[in-house]
Protein backbone atom coordinates (compact mmCIF):
# COMPACT_ATOMS: atom_id res chain seq x y z
CA UNK A 1 0.00 0.00 0.00
CA UNK A 2 1.23 3.34 -0.91
CA UNK A 3 -0.86 5.54 1.05
CA UNK A 4 -2.26 4.90 4.59
CA UNK A 5 -3.85 7.82 6.37
CA UNK A 6 -2.53 7.83 10.11
CA UNK A 7 -5.46 7.53 12.45
CA UNK A 8 -4.70 10.66 14.06
CA UNK A 9 -1.67 13.01 14.62
CA UNK A 10 -0.10 16.43 14.77
CA UNK A 11 2.52 17.42 12.01
CA UNK A 12 5.99 17.95 12.93
CA UNK A 13 8.23 20.26 10.35
CA UNK A 14 12.18 19.67 11.16
CA UNK A 15 12.37 23.16 11.57
CA UNK A 16 10.50 23.93 14.16
CA UNK A 17 12.60 20.35 16.20
CA UNK A 18 16.18 22.44 14.76
CA UNK A 19 14.31 25.88 16.41
CA UNK A 20 13.92 23.97 19.60
CA UNK A 21 17.57 22.55 19.18
CA UNK A 22 18.78 25.81 19.52
CA UNK A 23 16.77 27.32 22.12
CA UNK A 24 18.37 24.08 24.20
CA UNK A 25 21.75 24.91 23.14
CA UNK A 26 21.87 28.76 23.54
CA UNK A 27 23.60 30.71 25.71
CA UNK A 28 21.54 30.37 28.38
CA UNK A 29 19.71 27.07 28.02
CA UNK A 30 16.66 28.50 29.80
CA UNK A 31 13.41 26.46 28.66
CA UNK A 32 11.12 27.81 31.33
CA UNK A 33 9.86 30.43 29.50
CA UNK A 34 7.88 28.39 27.29
CA UNK A 35 6.15 27.26 29.78
CA UNK A 36 5.21 30.38 31.03
CA UNK A 37 4.20 31.24 27.58
CA UNK A 38 1.44 28.32 27.52
CA UNK A 39 0.30 29.64 30.61
CA UNK A 40 -0.50 33.01 29.26
CA UNK A 41 -2.10 31.25 26.46
CA UNK A 42 -4.44 29.39 28.62
CA UNK A 43 -4.71 32.13 31.20
CA UNK A 44 -3.70 30.05 33.89
CA UNK A 45 -1.22 31.02 37.02
CA UNK A 46 0.55 28.07 38.18
CA UNK A 47 2.19 25.25 34.88
CA UNK A 48 4.24 22.15 35.34
CA UNK A 49 6.04 19.91 32.67
CA UNK A 50 6.02 16.64 33.45
CA UNK A 51 7.48 13.81 31.07
CA UNK A 52 3.81 12.36 30.03
CA UNK A 53 0.26 12.45 30.42
CA UNK A 54 -0.25 9.76 32.45
CA UNK A 55 2.91 10.74 34.64
CA UNK A 56 1.04 14.25 34.94
CA UNK A 57 -2.16 12.22 36.10
CA UNK A 58 -0.13 10.30 38.91
CA UNK A 59 1.55 13.73 40.08
CA UNK A 60 -1.79 15.72 40.11
CA UNK A 61 -3.49 12.52 42.36
CA UNK A 62 -0.64 12.30 44.89
CA UNK A 63 -0.95 16.39 44.97
CA UNK A 64 -4.40 16.21 45.96
CA UNK A 65 -4.02 12.97 48.18
CA UNK A 66 -1.44 14.85 50.21
CA UNK A 67 -4.47 17.50 50.68
CA UNK A 68 -6.67 15.50 51.81
CA UNK A 69 -5.27 12.12 52.88
CA UNK A 70 -8.43 11.14 53.96
CA UNK A 71 -9.99 10.68 50.99
CA UNK A 72 -9.43 7.73 48.43
CA UNK A 73 -11.49 6.92 46.02
CA UNK A 74 -11.41 8.51 42.11
CA UNK A 75 -14.89 8.76 40.07
CA UNK A 76 -13.70 8.47 36.32
CA UNK A 77 -15.64 7.90 33.09
CA UNK A 78 -15.77 3.86 32.78
CA UNK A 79 -14.66 4.26 29.30
CA UNK A 80 -11.08 6.17 28.57
CA UNK A 81 -7.80 5.84 28.36
CA UNK A 82 -5.86 3.01 30.28
CA UNK A 83 -3.67 5.38 31.35
CA UNK A 84 -5.65 7.29 33.65
CA UNK A 85 -6.65 4.13 36.17
CA UNK A 86 -2.89 3.02 35.97
CA UNK A 87 -2.20 6.44 37.53
CA UNK A 88 -4.60 6.09 39.93
CA UNK A 89 -3.43 2.47 40.98
CA UNK A 90 0.07 4.12 40.98
CA UNK A 91 -1.11 6.46 43.23
CA UNK A 92 -2.43 3.75 45.53
CA UNK A 93 -6.16 5.03 45.09
CA UNK A 94 -9.61 3.41 44.23
CA UNK A 95 -11.51 3.02 41.03
CA UNK A 96 -15.10 4.44 41.42
CA UNK A 97 -15.88 3.78 37.30
CA UNK A 98 -19.16 6.10 36.03
CA UNK A 99 -21.19 4.94 33.20
CA UNK A 100 -21.10 7.56 30.25
CA UNK A 101 -23.91 8.77 27.72
CA UNK A 102 -22.84 7.56 24.20
CA UNK A 103 -25.10 10.47 22.35
CA UNK A 104 -22.27 13.08 24.01
CA UNK A 105 -19.53 10.56 25.68
CA UNK A 106 -20.20 12.83 29.18
CA UNK A 107 -20.88 11.39 32.09
CA UNK A 108 -24.09 9.88 33.09
CA UNK A 109 -25.00 12.43 35.54
CA UNK A 110 -27.59 10.44 37.25
CA UNK A 111 -24.77 7.56 38.12
CA UNK A 112 -22.04 10.28 38.75
CA UNK A 113 -24.65 12.01 41.49
CA UNK A 114 -25.27 8.56 42.86
CA UNK A 115 -21.48 7.98 44.05
CA UNK A 116 -21.13 8.40 47.42
CA UNK A 117 -19.30 11.20 49.17
CA UNK A 118 -17.83 10.03 51.97
CA UNK A 119 -14.25 8.57 50.00
CA UNK A 120 -14.37 10.67 47.25
CA UNK A 121 -11.20 12.71 46.32
CA UNK A 122 -11.94 13.89 42.56
CA UNK A 123 -13.90 13.49 40.20
CA UNK A 124 -11.80 12.73 36.73
CA UNK A 125 -13.79 14.18 33.33
CA UNK A 126 -12.63 12.61 30.15
CA UNK A 127 -13.20 15.18 27.26
CA UNK A 128 -12.80 12.16 24.97
CA UNK A 129 -11.99 13.22 21.16
CA UNK A 130 -12.30 16.77 22.36
CA UNK A 131 -15.78 17.30 23.05
CA UNK A 132 -15.73 19.04 26.05
CA UNK A 133 -17.72 17.54 28.84
CA UNK A 134 -20.39 19.34 30.20
CA UNK A 135 -17.67 20.85 33.36
CA UNK A 136 -19.64 23.21 35.29
CA UNK A 137 -22.10 20.58 36.47
CA UNK A 138 -19.50 18.10 37.07
CA UNK A 139 -17.97 20.69 38.87
CA UNK A 140 -20.83 21.53 40.91
CA UNK A 141 -21.56 17.44 41.88
CA UNK A 142 -17.98 17.15 42.51
CA UNK A 143 -17.88 20.69 45.25
CA UNK A 144 -21.07 19.27 47.00
CA UNK A 145 -19.57 15.83 47.61
CA UNK A 146 -16.76 17.88 49.21
CA UNK A 147 -14.22 16.38 46.20
CA UNK A 148 -11.72 17.90 43.84
CA UNK A 149 -12.48 18.20 39.96
CA UNK A 150 -9.98 17.32 37.77
CA UNK A 151 -10.18 18.57 34.51
CA UNK A 152 -8.26 15.63 32.06
CA UNK A 153 -7.52 17.37 28.82
CA UNK A 154 -5.32 14.90 27.35
CA UNK A 155 -7.39 15.15 23.57
CA UNK A 156 -9.05 18.88 23.75
CA UNK A 157 -5.98 21.33 23.78
CA UNK A 158 -7.44 24.65 22.42
CA UNK A 159 -10.91 23.01 22.70
CA UNK A 160 -13.09 25.44 24.72
CA UNK A 161 -16.94 25.28 26.62
CA UNK A 162 -18.48 28.33 27.50
CA UNK A 163 -15.66 30.42 25.90
CA UNK A 164 -13.36 28.82 28.67
CA UNK A 165 -10.24 26.64 27.26
CA UNK A 166 -10.70 22.77 28.16
CA UNK A 167 -8.42 21.97 31.07
CA UNK A 168 -9.02 24.88 32.85
CA UNK A 169 -12.49 24.05 34.12
CA UNK A 170 -11.84 22.42 37.48
CA UNK A 171 -9.44 22.73 40.08
CA UNK A 172 -6.21 21.38 38.28
CA UNK A 173 -6.29 20.43 34.56
CA UNK A 174 -3.91 17.91 32.18
CA UNK A 175 -2.63 17.90 28.95
CA UNK A 176 -0.88 15.30 26.74
CA UNK A 177 1.83 15.93 24.37
CA UNK A 178 2.37 12.58 23.18
CA UNK A 179 1.57 11.21 19.43
CA UNK A 180 -1.81 11.26 18.43
CA UNK A 181 -2.57 13.93 20.28
CA UNK A 182 -3.44 17.79 19.28
CA UNK A 183 -0.08 18.93 19.59
CA UNK A 184 2.53 16.64 19.25
CA UNK A 185 6.18 16.65 21.01
CA UNK A 186 6.27 12.79 21.15
CA UNK A 187 6.11 12.97 25.08
CA UNK A 188 4.99 15.15 27.42
CA UNK A 189 2.25 16.15 29.68
CA UNK A 190 1.66 19.63 31.58
CA UNK A 191 -0.28 20.55 34.80
CA UNK A 192 -2.11 23.52 34.98
CA UNK A 193 -3.86 25.20 38.31
CA UNK A 194 -5.53 28.41 39.53
CA UNK A 195 -5.26 27.08 42.72
CA UNK A 196 -2.08 28.38 45.19
CA UNK A 197 -2.78 25.21 47.26
CA UNK A 198 -3.13 22.80 44.75
CA UNK A 199 0.33 24.61 43.26
CA UNK A 200 2.25 23.99 46.67
CA UNK A 201 1.68 20.18 46.32
CA UNK A 202 2.28 19.94 43.22
CA UNK A 203 5.49 22.11 43.00
CA UNK A 204 6.81 20.05 46.12
CA UNK A 205 6.11 16.46 44.51
CA UNK A 206 7.61 17.44 41.05
CA UNK A 207 11.13 18.64 42.95
CA UNK A 208 11.53 14.71 43.79
CA UNK A 209 10.90 13.90 39.78
CA UNK A 210 14.42 13.36 37.86
CA UNK A 211 15.30 15.24 34.89
CA UNK A 212 16.04 14.27 32.00
CA UNK A 213 19.48 12.80 30.15
CA UNK A 214 21.17 13.87 27.57
CA UNK A 215 21.08 10.27 26.53
CA UNK A 216 17.53 10.50 26.63
CA UNK A 217 17.09 13.50 24.94
CA UNK A 218 19.14 12.52 22.29
CA UNK A 219 16.68 9.38 21.69
CA UNK A 220 13.76 12.05 21.79
CA UNK A 221 15.18 14.16 18.68
CA UNK A 222 15.91 10.61 17.19
CA UNK A 223 11.74 9.91 17.86
CA UNK A 224 11.34 13.41 16.81
CA UNK A 225 12.46 13.23 13.07
CA UNK A 226 11.04 9.80 12.38
CA UNK A 227 7.86 11.09 13.77
CA UNK A 228 8.26 13.72 11.13
CA UNK A 229 9.50 11.90 8.75
CA UNK A 230 7.02 8.92 8.55
CA UNK A 231 3.44 10.14 9.83
CA UNK A 232 2.98 11.50 6.46
CA UNK A 233 0.55 9.00 4.92
CA UNK A 234 2.84 8.00 1.99
CA UNK A 235 5.31 6.40 4.75
CA UNK A 236 2.98 5.80 7.74
CA UNK A 237 2.34 2.06 6.30
CA UNK A 238 6.18 1.37 7.39
CA UNK A 239 5.60 2.22 10.95
CA UNK A 240 2.43 0.89 11.32
CA UNK A 241 3.48 -2.25 9.92
CA UNK A 242 5.99 -3.22 12.81
CA UNK A 243 4.06 -4.72 15.38
CA UNK A 244 6.87 -4.19 18.38
CA UNK A 245 6.33 -0.35 18.11
CA UNK A 246 2.92 -1.25 19.23
CA UNK A 247 1.42 1.89 17.35
CA UNK A 248 -2.23 1.91 18.31
CA UNK A 249 -1.71 -0.31 21.13
CA UNK A 250 -3.66 0.53 24.33
CA UNK A 251 -1.80 -1.02 27.68
CA UNK A 252 -2.73 -1.00 31.21
CA UNK A 253 0.59 -0.68 33.44
CA UNK A 254 0.68 1.29 36.36
CA UNK A 255 4.48 0.98 36.39
CA UNK A 256 4.74 3.35 33.52
CA UNK A 257 8.42 5.96 34.04
CA UNK A 258 8.10 9.27 35.79
CA UNK A 259 10.40 12.61 35.10
CA UNK A 260 10.23 15.73 34.42
CA UNK A 261 9.66 17.51 30.90
CA UNK A 262 12.64 17.44 28.31
CA UNK A 263 14.42 20.30 27.92
CA UNK A 264 13.42 19.76 24.28
CA UNK A 265 9.98 19.27 24.51
CA UNK A 266 9.72 22.50 26.47
CA UNK A 267 11.90 24.40 23.94
CA UNK A 268 9.38 23.08 21.08
CA UNK A 269 5.63 24.24 22.64
CA UNK A 270 5.63 27.72 21.47
CA UNK A 271 6.09 27.06 17.93
CA UNK A 272 3.65 24.35 18.73
CA UNK A 273 1.26 26.47 19.87
CA UNK A 274 1.77 28.87 17.17
CA UNK A 275 0.03 26.20 14.86
CA UNK A 276 -2.95 25.29 17.35
CA UNK A 277 -5.81 27.40 16.55
CA UNK A 278 -4.57 25.98 12.63
CA UNK A 279 -4.56 22.80 13.07
CA UNK A 280 -8.06 22.33 15.28
CA UNK A 281 -9.65 24.51 12.68
CA UNK A 282 -8.81 21.87 10.21
CA UNK A 283 -9.71 19.37 12.47
CA UNK A 284 -13.17 20.99 13.14
CA UNK A 285 -13.41 21.20 9.32
CA UNK A 286 -12.86 17.60 8.32
CA UNK A 287 -15.30 16.47 11.31
CA UNK A 288 -18.12 18.70 9.90
CA UNK A 289 -17.53 17.21 6.65
CA UNK A 290 -17.87 13.53 7.90
CA UNK A 291 -21.26 14.78 10.14
CA UNK A 292 -22.70 16.06 7.20
CA UNK A 293 -22.32 13.17 5.14
CA UNK A 294 -23.59 10.96 8.02
CA UNK A 295 -27.06 12.79 8.69
CA UNK A 296 -29.77 10.09 8.82
CA UNK A 297 -27.55 7.12 7.90
CA UNK A 298 -29.22 4.17 9.43
CA UNK A 299 -26.02 2.31 10.65
CA UNK A 300 -24.17 5.02 12.39
CA UNK A 301 -24.67 7.59 15.78
CA UNK A 302 -22.73 10.37 15.64
CA UNK A 303 -22.03 12.03 19.06
CA UNK A 304 -22.64 15.40 18.94
CA UNK A 305 -20.82 18.01 20.80
CA UNK A 306 -23.06 21.20 23.35
CA UNK A 307 -23.86 24.03 21.46
CA UNK A 308 -21.94 26.04 23.69
CA UNK A 309 -18.62 23.83 23.15
CA UNK A 310 -16.05 24.55 20.74
CA UNK A 311 -14.18 20.91 20.12
CA UNK A 312 -11.10 19.69 18.95
CA UNK A 313 -11.83 16.53 17.09
CA UNK A 314 -8.42 14.55 17.79
CA UNK A 315 -10.21 12.21 16.60
CA UNK A 316 -14.39 11.45 14.36
CA UNK A 317 -15.82 9.56 16.29
CA UNK A 318 -19.08 6.94 15.16
CA UNK A 319 -20.87 4.26 16.97
CA UNK A 320 -21.93 1.58 15.31
CA UNK A 321 -25.42 0.44 16.00
CA UNK A 322 -24.46 -3.61 15.32
CA UNK A 323 -20.90 -4.87 16.13
CA UNK A 324 -20.65 -6.36 12.84
CA UNK A 325 -21.39 -3.14 11.21
CA UNK A 326 -18.19 -1.85 13.06
CA UNK A 327 -16.36 -4.59 11.95
CA UNK A 328 -17.03 -4.62 8.47
CA UNK A 329 -16.67 -0.73 8.24
CA UNK A 330 -13.19 -0.66 9.72
CA UNK A 331 -11.76 -3.52 7.47
CA UNK A 332 -13.36 -1.53 4.07
CA UNK A 333 -11.68 1.68 5.70
CA UNK A 334 -8.17 0.42 6.12
CA UNK A 335 -8.32 -1.60 3.22
CA UNK A 336 -8.50 1.64 1.03
CA UNK A 337 -5.56 3.45 3.21
CA UNK A 338 -7.25 4.78 5.99
CA UNK A 339 -6.56 4.68 9.90
CA UNK A 340 -9.64 4.43 11.22
CA UNK A 341 -10.04 2.83 14.86
CA UNK A 342 -11.53 0.75 17.16
CA UNK A 343 -10.09 2.90 20.02
CA UNK A 344 -9.45 1.57 23.31
CA UNK A 345 -10.19 -2.00 23.38
CA UNK A 346 -12.69 -1.99 26.26
CA UNK A 347 -14.02 -0.35 28.91
CA UNK A 348 -11.79 0.14 32.28
CA UNK A 349 -14.42 -1.96 34.15
CA UNK A 350 -13.40 -5.13 31.66
CA UNK A 351 -9.75 -4.61 32.46
CA UNK A 352 -8.06 -7.60 33.50
CA UNK A 353 -7.74 -7.82 37.21
CA UNK A 354 -9.21 -4.48 37.66
CA UNK A 355 -11.60 -5.48 40.01
CA UNK A 356 -8.94 -5.52 42.76
CA UNK A 357 -8.65 -1.72 42.50
CA UNK A 358 -12.10 -1.00 42.48
CA UNK A 359 -13.83 1.17 45.56
CA UNK A 360 -17.11 -0.07 44.73
CA UNK A 361 -18.66 -3.69 44.48
CA UNK A 362 -21.11 -2.98 41.75
CA UNK A 363 -18.55 -1.49 38.74
CA UNK A 364 -19.63 -2.82 34.99
CA UNK A 365 -21.10 0.03 33.35
CA UNK A 366 -23.23 -1.10 30.59
CA UNK A 367 -23.40 1.78 28.07
CA UNK A 368 -19.59 2.11 28.45
CA UNK A 369 -18.87 -1.61 27.67
CA UNK A 370 -21.40 -1.28 24.47
CA UNK A 371 -19.64 1.69 23.55
CA UNK A 372 -16.37 -0.09 23.46
CA UNK A 373 -17.68 -2.84 21.18
CA UNK A 374 -18.80 -0.33 18.44
CA UNK A 375 -17.28 2.88 18.97
CA UNK A 376 -14.85 3.32 15.91
CA UNK A 377 -13.01 6.59 15.38
CA UNK A 378 -11.61 8.46 11.68
CA UNK A 379 -8.85 10.71 11.16
CA UNK A 380 -9.39 14.57 11.17
CA UNK A 381 -5.75 15.80 11.52
CA UNK A 382 -4.29 18.38 8.79
CA UNK A 383 -3.01 14.91 6.79
CA UNK A 384 -6.23 13.99 5.70
CA UNK A 385 -7.23 15.38 2.23
CA UNK A 386 -10.35 15.53 0.52
CA UNK A 387 -9.86 12.16 -1.38
CA UNK A 388 -9.65 10.58 2.20
CA UNK A 389 -12.93 11.98 2.71
CA UNK A 390 -14.24 11.26 0.04
CA UNK A 391 -13.03 7.43 0.36
CA UNK A 392 -14.67 7.61 4.20
CA UNK A 393 -18.23 9.28 3.24
CA UNK A 394 -18.35 6.20 0.05
CA UNK A 395 -17.65 3.17 2.40
CA UNK A 396 -19.97 4.47 5.43
CA UNK A 397 -23.16 5.64 3.35
CA UNK A 398 -22.40 2.27 1.29
CA UNK A 399 -22.93 -0.26 4.02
Amino acid sequence: MTRFVPPAGAPLRVTQIFRALGVVFSSDGSTEECLLSLAAHLKVRYVFGVSSGRAGLWLILKSLHCIRPDRCVVALPAYTCFSVPAAIVRTGLMLHPVDIDPETLDFNFSQLEAVPSKRLLCILTSNLFGLVNDVPRIKQIAYAKGAFLVDDAAQSLGASRDGYFSGTLGDVGLYSLGRGKVLAAIEGGIIVTNSEEIAHAIRAQTESLPTSSFVHGAWLLAQMLAYTAFLHPRLYWVPNSLRFLKLGITEFDPNFPAARLSALSQALLPQLMSRLTEMNQIRRKNAAALAQVLIGNPHFIVPRPASNCQPTYTRFPLIAKHIATRQQALSRLRTVGIGASSFYPSAICDITGIDQYMGVDKFHCVQAESLSRKLLTLPTHPLVRQLDLDRMAAILTGL
